[in-house]
């Protein structure tokens, strides 16, 4: 058994405890155990293509790192559970630009005034809905369908409002303001990413 599926496991096990006693996993349990789900399906992936798999890496601003000689692939992760909110029924995935010398994107945030930064700290955005059960589905947005979107993707939810931009995957939608009509075609689209792993490469 792996690292992975015992850190799993436990969390799995602690989420039974607290069904058992009417609570509920908290979300950052819940977002670990998306980020070791996609150390698990990467290590699995990339290994045996020579990359060596470094989760959590200090080094990078992103959460997971695949590297091979010199080359480096950074990857965020981003994990969500089936949720209510302000926009509807569905999943939420909160993304945030990052200081850059390079690249500054202008983003007037609503409580933290202008901020810049950029998303070139990650390649991709690994976006991870979890089942009633912890069951992990995977979908793989490269960072250029991020900037060619990135203003329709500019923070609306309150859900959010600590975050710079995010993606909905929208169920069942409430007539707000805060949804989009990309959040819409998102229904859609959102399947065209799903399991898309030869984007990684």
């Amino acid at each position: 058994m792996t690292t992975q599926d015992l850190l799993l496991g436990d969390i799995t096990k602690l989420k039974i405890d607290l069904d058992n006693v009417g609570m509920k996993l908290p979300p950052g349990l819940a977002g670990m155990y998306g980020e070791i789900s996609a150390w698990k399906e990467l290590e699995k992936r990339y290994h045996k293509k020579g990359f060596e798999v470094r989760f959590g890496s200090g080094a990078s601003k992103a959460d997971i790192v695949l590297v091979k000689n010199n080359e480096k692939i950074n990857i965020e992760v981003k994990t969500s559970r089936l949720k209510d909110e302000g926009f509807g029924t569905g999943y939420g995935f909160a993304v945030n630009i990052k200081k850059c010398k390079n690249h500054k994107i202008a983003f007037e945030h609503p409580k933290k005034g202008k901020i810049y930064g950029d998303f070139c700290y990650f390649d991709f955005v690994l976006v991870i809905t979890l089942s009633d059960n912890l069951e992990p589905t995977f979908y793989i947005f490269p960072n250029e369908f991020i900037k060619k979107h990135e203003k329709t993707l500019r923070n609306r939810s309150t859900r959010f409002s600590s975050h710079t931009h995010r993606l909905l995957f929208i169920e069942k939608e409430k007539e707000l303001n805060e949804v989009t009509n990309f959040d819409r075609k998102m229904k859609k689209l959102k399947n065209k990413f799903k399991n898309a792993w030869y984007l990684i490469k």
